[in-house]
Parts: C-alpha cells; structure tokens; sequence
C-alpha cells in the first residue's frame, strides 16, 4: 500500500487568460488529498473527500477517465488496484480539486509500483488526468498541486509544453474563501468564452491587452509584498472577468461582501460561474470578511498559501 497528498491551489491572477498563452499567479493552498493505493482483484474507487454537495456525482464519469489515463500513460493499464481518496481539501470548483486528485494519485502509483519517476514526470502524468476532467486543461493546476508554493505560470502554445517558474512573496498574503455552493462545469466555460471571442475579437483583443498589463504588474506585486497593489490588481482582474462573461449573481455578492469588509482585493478563482471567490486580507480583516460571507449564508474559510507540493506519506 502507498499514500501521497497533494494541495489544491488558487488562481490569484489569470484564470482563462492562461489558455491563450498569457501568464498566471497561482498559489498551493493548505488543504490536501490524500491518495491511497493498494494492489486489488478489481478496480474500484473509494471517494471519501468533503465535498460541495453534488461535487463528487458530477465529476464521476470525468473522474473515471482520468485514473484510467494515468494508468495508461504509467504503463499500468490493466492494473487492478483499489483508489482510496480523503484528506481535507473540499472537492470544489475553483479549488483545483482535480489536480490535487490527479497529482496525489500519480505519487502514489509511483511508489506502490516503484516506477522510479521523478516530480517532473509525475506533474506529466497528473496532466493527462487532468485531461478527464478539462478536455485540453492548462496545465496550472496540477503543476501547483506538484510543485507547491507560488507560481508563475504560463503555456507555451507553440509547443503546448508549460513554461513555471516558482516565486516567492517578502510579506505572507492571508486569503479568504468564500463558496458560492455551485459546481462548475470548466469545460463549458471555456469553451463558452472561446465562441465569444472568436464573434468579437476586437473586444477580446482590449480585455487581453489589458490583463497583460495587470499580470505584468502583479508579478512585480506579489514579489515585492506589495498588498495594497496586489489587491488593486486582483479587483481589476475581476472586473474583465466579469466582462467576459464567467462571473454570476453568486460571486458578485461574495465580492462586494470581500469589499466591504476590509479586504484589500476580491476575484473569482478558477472557472467563474460558480465555484470561489477569494479575497486578499490582512490583520483582523480576514475574521470580519469570513464572517460576513458566512452571515449571508455562504461557507468561508481563511487558508495559508504557498504550501509545499505533492509528497508520499510514509
């Protein structure tokens, strides 16, 4: 038997922007899955993760793909082997529950069938998971599952390879999370905001020239500990998501309730039209914006961000 966990990640600049090549800032949460694996008569999977209420059922057939082509691109297809996943990362949209998943599974494969790959090769293999779930995914998820702490992030789409480069912050950034309870479907989303770009690209081409700007400048931001610039840019990037078109009514809310209270800067992370939002607080901001998302009937929680990637439990 062998165990690995792996973080789930937030996006804090560049969701949707990274599948057009643009650059991405996203960051290794502390919450984890735990990936289980032992040697069975029969395939079988046990999810025991907290979830978003419905979660788990709708992602069960993309679920299902994805462990089969890990263990196709392992070398293990046929293997019977007996999945059991837990830890205490909610499987949510927008937290990169997939990727952790799939990162967590791939470790574990690894060292039960002592196949010698190294972290590189197990974030390959967590990205053809991803696939399950994503159809052609970023790649960011399941690299900050594998690589943990900060990072930069951007996809080569010439030679589709991920081009990552770790960062590290001189002042620690507290976030708060809020869950609008929705699921969200990403590869609907995308594909949703590739037909409306290809109808106006002139549109697209304004709100494309702009993020990179925003990304630019908050890669210098977060570098340099700069909280009250980093929020600033986190509120704009929100602002061409929603004109893009994957925010909703949810999100909203839980952005103005971030604002309002204190926080620094509030976004969507991750797909939009549902899943999370985050908010960069500081002091005892953070209680006061948990707790007014929590008053307005939402789950929140504060997390600490930058944590260490995958690792097998032993």
């Amino acid at each position: 038997m062998a165990k690995a966990s792996a973080p789930g990640k937030l996006i804090l600049f560049g969701e949707h922007f990274v599948v057009y090549g643009l650059p991405a800032i996203a960051t290794a949460i502390e919450s984890r899955t735990v990936a289980e694996i032992q040697r069975a008569k029969e395939y079988s999977l046990l999810d025991n993760r907290p979830e978003t209420p419905g979660y788990k059922k709708e992602k069960y057939d993309q679920q299902s793909d994805s462990i089969q082509r890990m263990l196709k691109v392992m070398g293990l297809e046929g293997k019977k082997v007996r999945i059991v996943l837990g830890g205490d990362l909610v499987a949510a949209s927008g937290v990169g529950a997939s990727g952790a998943s799939c990162a967590a599974i791939a470790a574990a494969l690894n060292e039960e069938f002592g196949l010698g790959m190294d972290r590189h090769e197990i974030n390959d293999a967590a990205y053809e998971g991803e696939k399950g779930y994503h159809g052609m995914p970023s790649g960011i998820d399941n690299c900050c599952s594998t690589y943990g702490g900060f990072l930069h992030f951007r996809k080569d789409l010439k030679t589709g390879k991920s081009v990552v480069r770790q960062m590290h912050s001189k002042a620690p950034l507290s976030i708060v999370v809020g869950n609008t309870g929705l699921t969200s479907n990403t590869t609907k989303v995308v594909g949703d905001v590739r037909a409306k770009r290809e109808k106006d690209p002139e549109k697209f081409k304004k709100i494309f020239d702009n993020y990179s700007k925003i990304a630019e400048e908050a890669t210098v931001s977060v570098e340099n500990g700069d909280l009250i610039k980093t929020g600033l840019l986190m509120n704009m990037n929100h602002l061409l998501l929603e004109e893009m078109g994957v925010s909703c009514d949810e999100l909203e809310e839980l952005v103005d309730l971030a604002s309002r209270n204190g926080a620094l800067g509030a976004k969507l992370t991750g797909t939009g039209r549902g899943g999370l939002m985050v908010a960069l607080v500081t002091g005892g901001t953070g209680s006061r914006v948990a707790s007014a998302i929590k008053k307005a009937g939402y789950h929140s929680e504060m997390t600490k961000i930058g944590a260490k990637g995958v690792k097998v439990i032993r």
